[in-house]
C-alpha cells in the first residue's frame, strides 16, 4: 500500500478541493487538481464561480419595508393584451409618467385643480410647499430608485412634482363628493373627471400617501382627507366593516398609497361569529396537514357546466375576496362569491402583487384566477352579472371573457387560498348520481313554466288513474 493510501500522502501532494495558481500564465488561470482529470480555469471562470455564494448570501428582497413605487413587472407591461390598463388616459401622477407627450395637457389641469385646492384649504402656499419639502428625503424613499435617476440632481423640479400632483389628487377627489358651488369654475366635464379617478389606481400612477397626509394636516384638510375615504370605499362594493372603524386601522405614516389602500379595504373580513371561527381553525388544521402531502389542484368547470350539475351562484354579503363558500343538500349547490368591479384598477392589483418587494398571499390574483375558472365566454360572463357577482368595468362581455381566458397563462395563483371550496365544488360534480340527478333537473326544469307542466301532467295522471280505480270497484 502506498503512502498515499495510507492517509499520509505525498509531499507536496495537493487535494481535491485545492487549487494551485499557474505562476507561467501570470495568474491568467487557475488549475484546479479533481480526482479524475485537471481542469483550468480562467480568473474570470472562478469570479463567476464565487458569485453564487454572493447571490445565496444577499441579494433578498427587503419585505420589511414598504413596497416601492415601480413600474409594472415585466411578465405583465411586455403583454400586448394589458398594456392599455397600465397607461393613464388623462393625468400623469408622479414621475413614471410625469414626461409623457401624450399627457401633456394634464400638466395644465393638474395646475388648475392644484390652485383650487390652495384656495379651499385655507393655508398660504409657501407653508403647504415648505411643509412638503422638509420630508423630500423620506418621500423620494418611496419609489424605486431607477425611476428617480434623472431627478438625483434636481430636487426642486420632484418636490414641485409631489406638491402639485398631490393638491391636483386631492381636489379632484373632494370634486366628486363637495357640494362647492366654486368646482363649477374648474369647467372640467364630468367624462373627464371619471378618466381621472380611473388613473388614480394604476400602479405606475401612484403618489406616495404621506403627500396627502402633509397637504391635508392643518387648515381645512380634514374634508380633503374625508373625501379620500369614501373615494376607496366607493370602489369596493360591498364593504365588509364600517368605513370609520377601517379608516382608524390605517395609521398615519404607514399608508402607502391609494392603490395600497384599496387592496387592504378589498381584504377586511367582517367580525364572524364563534362557531365560524371554530370550524375556520378545524379547517385550517386540515389544509396544513394537506400541506405536507402532495398538493393536488382540483379543476372546477365554467358557469354553464356549474348550473348543468345544479349549483346555483350568488353574491357574497361582502366584497372582502375571502368571503366565499360553497354549501349543497343532495343535488343543489350554491356557490357565494364576493362582488367585484373588474375594470383597470383590478388589473393594476394583480400587477402590485407581483412587485418584487411586496409580500403578500396574492389574494387578488388568486380570486381573479378563480374566476377565469368559471369564465369561457360571454354567456358566463353575463350569468355572474345576472348574479351580483362581477361588475363589468372593461365594456362588453366579451372583451371580459378575452381578458380572463388570456390571463391564464400569465398569472399563477396561491395553490391553497381557494383550495377547499375547489374541493367541494369538484367533489359534488365528479358524484355520477347528484350529476345525472341535477342534469335532469337542469334540462327540465330550468323554467317555472316546465316544473308547473311537469306537475300538471302528474296531477292529470293520478286523477285519471284515480278515476279508473273507482270506476272498476263501482261495478264490483
Amino acid at each position: 500500500m502506498s503512502s498515499t493510501e495510507e492517509g499520509g500522502g505525498a509531499v507536496g501532494a495537493v487535494s481535491t478541493d485545492q487549487t494551485i495558481i499557474d505562476s507561467n500564465t501570470n495568474n491568467d488561470y487557475v488549475r484546479i487538481d479533481m480526482r479524475f482529470a485537471d481542469v483550468a480555469l480562467s480568473v474570470g471562470e472562478v469570479a463567476k464561480i464565487q458569485s453564487l455564494d454572493k447571490a445565496f448570501d444577499g441579494g433578498q428582497p427587503n419585505f420589511t419595508a414598504k413596497p416601492l413605487i415601480r413600474k409594472v413587472p415585466s411578465t405583465l407591461r411586455h403583454n400586448e393584451d394589458f398594456k392599455k390598463y397600465f397607461k393613464p388616459k388623462v393625468i400623469s401622477i408622479g414621475p413614471l409618467h410625469h414626461d409623457d407627450l401624450t399627457l401633456h395637457e394634464s400638466k395644465e389641469l393638474k395646475l388648475k385643480l392644484a390652485a383650487h385646492f390652495v384656495k379651499k384649504i385655507g393655508i398660504d402656499k409657501e407653508s403647504l410647499y415648505s411643509k412638503m419639502k422638509v420630508e423630500m428625503d423620506g418621500l423620494e424613499e418611496c419609489y424605486d430608485p431607477q425611476e428617480l435617476e434623472n431627478y438625483s440632481d434636481d430636487n426642486e423640479e420632484l418636490a414641485w412634482m409631489f406638491f402639485v400632483d398631490g393638491c391636483a389628487i386631492l381636489q379632484a377627489v373632494y370634486m366628486r363628493y363637495g357640494n362647492d358651488d366654486d368646482d363649477g369654475k374648474l369647467f372640467i366635464k364630468n367624462i373627464l373627471l371619471t378618466f381621472v379617478y380611473s388613473d388614480l389606481f394604476l400602479l405606475e400612477n401612484q403618489l406616495p400617501f404621506r403627500v396627502l397626509e402633509l397637504l391635508t394636516s392643518s387648515g381645512d384638510g380634514k374634508m380633503f382627507m374625508n373625501a379620500i375615504q369614501r373615494f376607496i370605499d366607493d370602489a369596493v362594493i360591498n364593504p365588509a366593516e364600517d368605513s370609520e372603524w377601517w379608516w382608524e386601522q390605517q395609521k398615519e405614516g404607514e399608508r402607502i398609497h391609494l392603490l395600497n389602500l384599496l387592496r387592504r379595504r378589498l381584504l377586511v373580513e367582517k367580525e364572524k361569529p364563534w362557531w365560524w371561527r371554530l370550524r375556520f381553525f378545524i379547517e385550517r388544521g386540515f389544509i396544513n396537514e394537506a400541506r405536507t402531502k402532495r398538493h393536488h389542484s382540483h379543476t372546477i368547470g365554467n358557469v354553464k357546466e356549474l348550473k348543468k350539475a345544479g349549483i346555483r351562484l350568488k353574491a357574497s354579503k361582502t366584497s372582502c375576496l375571502t368571503d366565499i363558500s360553497f354549501n349543497h343538500f343532495f343535488f343543489f349547490g350554491k356557490l357565494r362569491l364576493p362582488p367585484i368591479t373588474v375594470d383597470d384598477s383590478t388589473i393594476n392589483l394583480i400587477a402590485y402583487e407581483m412587485c418584487p418587494d411586496f409580500d403578500n398571499d396574492f389574494t387578488v390574483t388568486s380570486y381573479m384566477c378563480f374566476l377565469d375558472l368559471l369564465i369561457d365566454e360571454a354567456e358566463d360572463v353575463k350569468d355572474l352579472r345576472d348574479a351580483g357577482i362581477l361588475y363589468n368595468g372593461l365594456g362588453s362581455d366579451e372583451e371580459v371573457a378575452k381578458l380572463f381566458n388570456k390571463m391564464n397563462s400569465d398569472l399563477v395563483p396561491s395553490p391553497m387560498i381557494y383550495s377547499g371550496v375547489k374541493r367541494q365544488i369538484h367533489n359534488h360534480c365528479k358524484n355520477m348520481w347528484i350529476n345525472h340527478a341535477a342534469q335532469g333537473y337542469h334540462t327540465y326544469f330550468r323554467s317555472p313554466w316546465a316544473f308547473l307542466a311537469f306537475v300538471g301532467a302528474i296531477t292529470a295522471l293520478s286523477l285519471s288513474t284515480l278515476q279508473t280505480y273507482y270506476t272498476i270497484h263501482q261495478r264490483k
